[in-house]
């Protein structure tokens, strides 16, 4: 004869539901940090790609960071006009060719907007070139011989996913750019920071008091750099500089 079978009573059930829920909230923060860890590492590694692409091309290039190519404001390269916004001059692609993963590495799994920029944002048959990473326009077209502290420069770090910028201008874009809007860097996107890729290749994550403990974002922002080689003027258009006041010339 078959003994019958014992079901659950009421009470039974709901404290296995309270189990499953105390341990839920136990563990769905451990995953959402590992979760978190994982894509920073990932960022890390994409900006590795990077600047192992940069290394070898300022080898092809006399030892020179790459150009800002803008259609109004002017480069050290041609300081009396523009290079121009065409694709090609876009930094990432001058140092596209030399990268494993061509665009993949443009972007950091842990940013959710990836705004591209206008010539490669998919719109009537323009390519789609999604994007995380900002260039430091301190940087541009200097030699590595100019740079006293390449370890302490940053060349490449993230950009808030709402902006399609293709560098960032120190020191001004370290304050937001308007009321209510964030600044152009993604000071907050790891753990309170933002990983960012130095003149000499290699990465790191830097809080943003780290960014933020000097008002010129020295020594990260080669703000010293633009003292020591003025970026050029743009003829007429006195607006269009990279000073805050908070770090003025």
């Amino acid at each position: 004869m078959k003994s019958p079978t014992k079901a659950f009573s009421l009470i039974e059930l709901l404290v296995v539901i309270a189990i499953i829920a105390i341990l839920a909230a136990i563990l769905f923060p451990v995953f959402a940090q590992a979760k978190a860890a994982a894509q920073g590492t990932t960022c890390l590694s994409n900006q590795r790609q990077i600047g192992i692409g940069l290394t070898m091309y300022m080898a092809d290039s006399d030892e020179t960071c790459f150009f800002f190519g803008h259609a109004v404001d002017p480069s050290r390269a041609n300081a009396t006009a523009p290079m121009g916004a065409a694709r090609e001059n876009r930094w990432w692609n001058q140092i596209m060719p030399y990268t494993k993963n061509n665009g993949g590495v443009l972007v950091c799994p842990s940013d959710t907007g990836r705004k591209p920029h206008a010539t490669e944002d998919g719109q009537s048959g323009r390519p789609l070139v999604p994007r995380s990473y900002v260039a430091n326009r301190a940087a541009e077209n200097l030699p590595l011989s100019a740079v006293e502290n390449p370890s302490q420069v940053v060349v490449v770090t993230e950009k808030e996913g709402v902006y399609d910028d293709s560098w960032f201008e120190p020191p001004k874009n370290l304050y937001s750019k308007s009321v209510g809007q964030p600044a152009v860097l993604a000071m907050d996107r790891h753990r309170g920071g933002a990983n960012a890729m130095f003149f000499d290749g290699h990465v790191q994550r830097l809080s943003r008091g780290a960014w933020t403990q000097d008002p010129c974002g020295l020594p990260w922002s080669g703000v010293n750099l633009m003292r020591q080689f003025p970026l050029p003027s743009t003829p007429g258009r006195p607006d269009r500089t990279p000073w805050h006041a908070n770090c003025p010339n």
